[in-house]
C-alpha cells in the first residue's frame, strides 16, 4: 500500500492578546503564515475577546481600541476561526518571537472547542535564539580566522542581556517592525519570518546556478545602460 509524505509545514505565527496570563486573557487576533512547498499564504483571524480582566497595558501596547474601532474592522465567528486555525496548523512546526507564549495562548482558544488543542509538532523555533546562535555561530568563525577569542564578548555585547529582540534582528540585517506595523499579528509575523529566512535561507547569488547569475549579470548591464 502506497501512502502520500504528507507535506513539511512551516507556520509562522503571532498572537495579540489582553494580557500575559493564558488562564485569564484571550487572544484576540492571531496571524498565521503557513508555508508549504516554499510557497508563503497569509492568514488573520479576530476573535473578539472578553475584556473584563483585561490588563490596560497590553490594550495599549496593541493599540486595542484604535484598532478594533476601525470602520473596516470585522470580529470572526470564534468556532469557526478556532476550526480554520487548527487546520492550519495540524503537523506544522510553529516559528515566532517568543513562541511557547503564543502556543500556550493558542492551546488556550482551541481547547474551548477541541479534546486535542495542539494539533501542531512538538518542537517549536524562537527566531531570536536561532538568529542569537547564527550570531556566536559567526563569532566561532571569526575567532578561528583571527585568532581572538574577543569576539564572543563583542557579539554579547552587541546582543545584550538578556537579549534585545530588536538590536538581534538589526545584525542579521533584518530592520524591526515599524511603530504602526509592530503589535499587529500580521506585522510580527512576517518579521519573524523574515528573520528565520536570514538566517536559515542562502543570499540568492550564493545559491543561484552560472545560468542564473549570467541572467542577474545580464539585468543588472541592462538597468545601467537604461540609466545612462
Amino acid at each position: 500500500m502506497r501512502t502520500t509524505k504528507k507535506p513539511e509545514l512551516t507556520a509562522f505565527v503571532d498572537v495579540e492578546t489582553i494580557g500575559l496570563d493564558p488562564f485569564l486573557h484571550d487572544a484576540w487576533e492571531i496571524a498565521v503564515i503557513l508555508r508549504c512547498d516554499g510557497q508563503d499564504e497569509e492568514h488573520v483571524f479576530r476573535i473578539k475577546p472578553d475584556l473584563l480582566n483585561a490588563d490596560p497595558e497590553a490594550l495599549k501596547i496593541n493599540r486595542y481600541y484604535e484598532r478594533t474601532n476601525a470602520p473596516d474592522w470585522v470580529w470572526d465567528d470564534p468556532h469557526i476561526a478556532a476550526t480554520q486555525v487548527r487546520a492550519l496548523l495540524d503537523g506544522a512546526v510553529l516559528v515566532g518571537s517568543n513562541v511557547p507564549f503564543d502556543a500556550e495562548m493558542l492551546t488556550h482558544l482551541l481547547g474551548r472547542y477541541f479534546d486535542q488543542p495542539r494539533p501542531w509538532h512538538y518542537r517549536t523555533v524562537d527566531v531570536v535564539t536561532l538568529a542569537v546562535g547564527s550570531l556566536y555561530g559567526r563569532a566561532s568563525e571569526w575567532t578561528v580566522r583571527d585568532c581572538d577569542a574577543t569576539w564572543y564578548g563583542k557579539v554579547a555585547k552587541a546582543i545584550g542581556w538578556p537579549w534585545k529582540t530588536h538590536d538581534v534582528s538589526r545584525h542579521v540585517e533584518i530592520e524591526p517592525p515599524t511603530a504602526d506595523v509592530a503589535h499587529t499579528a500580521l506585522g510580527d509575523a512576517r518579521w519573524a519570518r523574515d528573520v528565520y529566512d536570514a538566517v536559515t535561507v542562502p543570499d540568492a547569488i550564493f545559491a543561484a546556478s552560472d545560468e542564473q547569475l549570467a541572467q542577474m549579470a545580464g539585468d543588472a548591464l541592462a538597468r545601467l545602460r537604461g540609466g545612462q
